[in-house]
């Protein structure tokens, strides 16, 4: 996805007659890749999986989903693009219209173009955050350090850099901006519902495409993720059993067999996968039906 807060900067340009004022605190706007943003893409490359090896062993036909490209086209390309503009312009409109008169406070003063923009920034990041959680497949330890995470990492990092910065002389835009933020039940009803709002079409298609036009894959997952025994013969245990079968030949063939002859229980098994007895109809030893041996005899004679 691209990044949102340029979106947001080139819808503002538009209102200040391309003056030159940004909505967001310079250091802040550069720390948007470097820190905050940074963590769930790696983690979703390296941890995600879209489904398990052990499934994949068993589905081995879900390869042709690679070979035939289907997460990658050019189609998808745009549609992330779109994606991306048409969340940076919720965030954009929405928040302008929520503090459209700076927010007054209750000591008669306003909020002021920092609060806003510092919870606009805010917004967008959840909003970044929350669709990378939407796209994982399989929440690890890591994902869950690295989505939430970063959000925590952002909170406090404002909350520090906001109150240290303008006393060193440096950043004075954030001047007096941490109290009017963190006092305003605005600011987190904002937080909360603007990435909803934005999301919210994103979950739609998500599930409208799960639900009513599955993949493959789809099917799949959902095995995984309620772990659905599979009663089909699998792989690894035929040859595993293949592997046992030719250890007993090859046994059979060094050793012979060492049964005693007053083993009665050996000697029947023995019995039971003889061929070259003669069997019934149903497969049972001709010898466990009683009088049937001798009635046979008799027809011979």
């Amino acid at each position: 996805m691209i990044d949102p807060t340029l979106i947001t900067h080139s819808q503002y340009s538009f209102q200040n007659g391309f003056s030159g004022e940004v909505i967001f605190e310079s250091w802040t706007l550069s720390f948007y890749n470097v820190f905050f943003t940074v963590f769930p893409p790696f983690v979703i490359g390296i941890f995600d999986q879209f489904i398990s090896a052990r499934l994949l062993d068993r589905y081995p036909q879900l390869y042709q989903l690679g070979q035939k490209g289907v997460f990658f086209k050019m189609h998808s390309f745009w549609s992330w693009i779109l994606n991306g503009f048409y969340h940076s312009l919720l965030c954009y409109f929405i928040s302008e219209l929520i503090w459209f008169w700076d927010l007054p406070q209750s000591d008669g003063k306003v909020a002021g173009h920092w609060v806003w923009g510092t919870a606009l920034y805010t917004a967008v990041l959840a909003t970044v955050l929350g669709k990378a959680a939407l796209i994982t497949n399989i929440w690890t330890k890591y994902t869950f350090l690295a989505v939430p995470g970063s959000m925590v990492i952002w909170l406090a990092f404002i909350a520090v850099y906001a109150t240290v910065a303008p006393k060193l002389g440096f950043s004075t835009e954030y001047d007096g901006v941490v109290p009017r933020l963190f006092e305003s039940p605005v600011f987190y009803l904002m937080a909360f519902t603007l990435p909803v709002i934005c999301l919210l079409r994103d979950f739609a298609w998500k599930y409208g495409k799960r639900m009513y036009r599955p993949q493959t894959y789809h099917h799949v997952q959902e095995i995984q993720k309620y772990n659905i025994q599979d009663y089909r013969p699998r792989m690894e245990q035929f040859q595993k059993a293949i592997r046992k079968v030719r250890q007993v030949q090859r046994m059979r063939k060094q050793r012979g067999y060492a049964f005693s002859q007053a083993d009665e229980s050996q000697n029947r098994v023995l019995q039971a996968y003889d061929t070259t007895k003669e069997r019934g109809r149903y497969g049972e030893m001709v010898s466990s039906r009683p009088g049937l041996g001798e009635r046979k005899k008799s027809r011979r004679k």
